[in-house]
């Protein structure tokens, strides 16, 4: 990304023209020549192999990690945010230990002991320009828990079971797991993982990104916990850890650094995961030895800080969970933990940083929380780094996420983002609108306007309809501070199609959300004969049901303009009714394609057919995806970002497709979990229009066309999912049909062109998509066939 582009990317971001920077007002009395405070998100996605790692396939570019793209780091710092955190994989960098005894046929497969992988370095290299670029800094950050998984090495230098992957980009493994053990931080005789290893990884990694622009600094080890007990080499129970092994440890990899850099900022993690709260009691060889040393903590907003509860209600009980019972949490929770560490750092005379903080998205309470402890954290000078940005697929709706999304044709800001901004007085958001489309006879509808980032002061907007209704109010306010929203509702008059739309009262050239129908048709489909549009959409609004139409393609959804003909195509919005706010169901395409060392997979290709628009989809391509959530009881029980509809209930689809030749097989359609194996999907079997199911239970139900389809024709393509009757549509026309009922099962993504299930992609079909519609509900035969002439243009 070059500076050119990221200036562009700045303009782009300054959608309502409120760019700029206000300082935080500080409570008590900071020191008035304190610079800002870094600000910035963990850039997550190189660090998630290690589950199969050594023993499986699994260390596959875009499936089993991700590198996050140059254009991520172009988006936070058109944010305005300066420095990032970047998780990274030990195993991955360094595949062998310095000082181990494999054979020349293992070196030839692992690596030479010691040395860095080039293609994983080339990855972390990548970024840091991608920094620099941008004017940012990137922290590389050793994201290993104090342990290293290995192979276990025989006598001879062998490794048991050892194979090559046919694929060069993926790691050699063992088909034996007993041949890998785990390896932890140890002072005792006979420990696994040594200082001297651990100062050999550090120094390499100096001699090789010293002085690069992009560094912000070395992230020495995340989060140690549970290191052994005196004397011992093995993990121990929490609360039994020597406290003294993990300095010796961060001493040995500082004095290796500064022996080859002495400028770059070193950041020191703590035992216990690295908790605020704990760091003054749980470190006691703190502080070391160096110049330029950064203390990192981490906290969360839950009960135990983890990170890993997210529902209010229940953090805020007095309620036990499996038996434990932590103190209920606060709005002044966070605030309260970051103060312990704030404190310390003060005493001990030493620089802090937030490392890791989350924003759970699914309460309006946790935001205060989280604003509460970032105010505090930059009103002192500390650092902060959200939880988490990337864009690895097991990001995407995270309730953690600092994660872009793409709504009304542009970048939608992550919630997370915008009180960072607030807190560090960056005033820049976009508007948005969302709300149903379909007013029933004499019920009002309510639309909700809100902002996306952080408003400095409150914005005005004018509300007008044309057509006949009421409005209960004609200006909204949109408050200032961060994801600020406003209401109204529209009462239409009976069998109308009305059109909403805004304009800016204080700031007329402020980018408002485009007009929006509201339909109050009796009988749309009576409608279709004169006005096939309003009618289709009509009956779009009535069943909350989106679309997805390749003339929204954008080459991007971040920072993106409407793909040309030949060019990636990697958001398409909603252009029905099936988003609401906090829930925009978009289709995009995140997968990092920057150079071949991300695998082979292709991206979906805008072309124009017979002056349509849509994506070329070939048998490699991975397509577009709409990843959401599932419930978890006492975890995240009402997660506000959700697909339509389950396995068992009643939906529809209808897509409007072309193949490319008379054998065409893959996936049109798919709604499913990712890592679950059920799903409802459709697609081509050598030509023949298919709809599987399979159900939580492994019951699989299909329906088949007897015939092929014409390559390079549009057709249409329909199913229909109700308890005990589905059907399969081809051209308009039933061709297939069954009475199925499936076992409860809950869907949280669907995609386009291809699927994702079982942890693993799904083959699409090679061929064109123009247009999908789908919804939750059973529309009639007649509204089927308004929806298939629509989309057959």
């Amino acid at each position: 990304m070059q500076r050119r582009e990221f200036s562009q990317a700045a303009a782009a971001m300054a959608a309502l023209g409120l760019w700029g920077r206000q300082p935080a007002q500080a409570a008590g009395q900071p020191d008035a020549k304190m610079q800002p405070a870094a600000l910035g998100t963990n850039l997550s996605g190189l660090e998630w192999a290690k589950p199969g790692l050594r023993h499986s396939l699994s260390s596959a570019p875009n499936i089993h990690f991700t590198v996050p793209r140059k254009v991520d780091v172009a988006y936070l710092a058109g944010c305005g945010f300066t420095k990032n955190r970047l998780p990274i994989q030990w195993e991955l960098l360094q595949p062998m230990l310095p000082g181990t005894l494999a054979s020349a046929p293992v070196r030839a497969l692992v690596g030479e002991p010691g040395e860095f992988h080039a293609g994983y370095a080339s990855y972390i290299t990548g970024l840091l320009d991608a920094h620099a670029a941008s004017g940012m800094r990137c922290i590389i950050d050793l994201h290993n828990y104090a342990r290293y998984q290995d192979f276990r090495y025989q006598a001879d230098g062998s490794v048991i079971g050892l194979k090559a992957a046919t694929d060069p980009l993926l790691r050699p493994y063992t088909t034996d797991r007993a041949q890998m053990h785990t390896r932890i931080f140890a002072l005792a005789e006979g420990a696994s993982l040594t200082p001297a290893q651990f100062a050999d990884f550090w120094r390499r990694a100096a001699l090789k990104w010293k002085g690069h622009p992009g560094l912000g600094g070395y992230g020495l080890m995340n989060e140690p916990h549970e290191l052994p007990e005196r004397g011992s080499t093995v993990e121990s129970k929490r609360g039994r850890e020597d406290l003294m092994i993990l300095p010796a440890f961060m001493q040995a990899a500082i004095d290796a650094i500064r022996a080859v850099d002495t400028a770059t900022p070193i950041y020191v993690a703590g035992n216990e995961w690295s908790g605020a709260a704990s760091v003054g009691t749980k470190n006691p060889g703190y502080p070391l030895s160096g110049t330029g040393l950064v203390y990192e903590v981490h906290a969360y907003l839950d009960r135990r800080s983890t990170g890993h509860a997210f529902d209010w209600e229940t953090e805020t009980s007095l309620k036990k969970t499996g038996g434990f019972q932590p103190t209920p949490v606060t709005s002044a929770t966070g605030r309260d933990r970051i103060a312990v560490a704030v404190e310390w750092a003060k005493l001990k005379k030493v620089r802090l940083a937030l490392g890791e903080i989350g924003m759970p998205v699914d309460d309006p309470r946790w935001a205060d929380s989280f604003r509460n402890t970032i105010d505090l954290a930059l009103q002192n000078g500390v650092e902060v780094y959200s939880w988490m940005g990337g864009n690895h697929w097991p990001i995407r709706s995270h309730a953690l996420s600092h994660v872009p999304g793409w709504h009304q044709n542009k970048t939608l800001e992550p919630l997370v983002s915008g009180v960072m901004k607030a807190s560090a007085g960056i005033a820049q958001a976009s508007l948005f609108d969302d709300g149903p489309g379909h007013a029933r006879a004499g019920m009002p509808v309510t639309i909700t306007v809100y902002a996306r980032g952080h408003l400095a002061r409150p914005l005005r907007l004018a509300v007008a309809v044309k057509g006949k209704g009421q409005l209960s109010k004609t200006q909204l306010s949109i408050p200032a501070g961060p994801n600020g929203r406003d209401s109204f509702t529209f009462l239409p008059a009976e069998n109308q199609v009305a059109q909403l739309s805004y304009t800016g009262i204080d700031s007329p050239s402020v980018q408002v959300p485009p007009p929006r129908k509201v339909y109050s048709l009796a009988d749309p489909v009576a409608l279709a004969p004169t006005r096939l549009e309003d009618a289709a959409m009509a009956i779009i609004a009535r069943y909350s049901a989106c679309k997805w139409d390749l003339a929204d393609g954008y080459s991007d959804y971040l920072l993106g303009a409407p793909a040309a003909n030949g060019q990636a195509v990697r958001a398409v919005a909603d252009s029905g009714y099936g988003s609401s706010p906090g829930n925009a169901m978009e289709m995009i395409n995140w997968t990092n394609k920057e150079s071949a060392a991300m695998g082979s997979m292709t991206l979906p290709v805008l072309r124009v057919v017979q002056g349509r628009k849509s994506s070329s989809h070939e048998a490699d391509t991975f397509g577009f995806w709409c990843k959401k959530s599932v419930p978890e009881a006492g975890v995240r029980p009402n997660p506000g970002n959700r697909v339509p509809y389950n396995l068992e209930d009643s939906y529809f689809v209808v897509a409007a497709v072309g193949i490319a030749s008379k054998n065409s097989s893959g996936l049109v359609f798919q709604a499913s979990q990712a890592e679950e194996n059920h799903a409802c999907e459709l697609a081509f079997d050598h030509g023949n229009p298919v709809v599987r199911w399979t159900d939580a239970k492994g019951k699989q139900t299909e329906l088949t066309s007897p015939d092929k389809l014409a390559p390079n024709k549009l057709a249409l393509l329909t199913l229909t999912s109700a308890p005990g009757e589905q059907a399969l549509r081809v051209n308009s026309t039933q061709v297939d049909a069954a009475s199925a009922t499936f076992a409860p099962a809950q869907f949280s993504q669907m995609l386009l062109g291809w699927g994702f299930r079982s942890y693993y992609p799904q083959p699409g079909f090679t061929g064109q998509i123009y247009a999908v519609i789908t919804g939750k509900g059973a529309p009639t035969g007649s509204e089927l066939a308004v929806l298939e002439r629509f989309l057959r243009g």
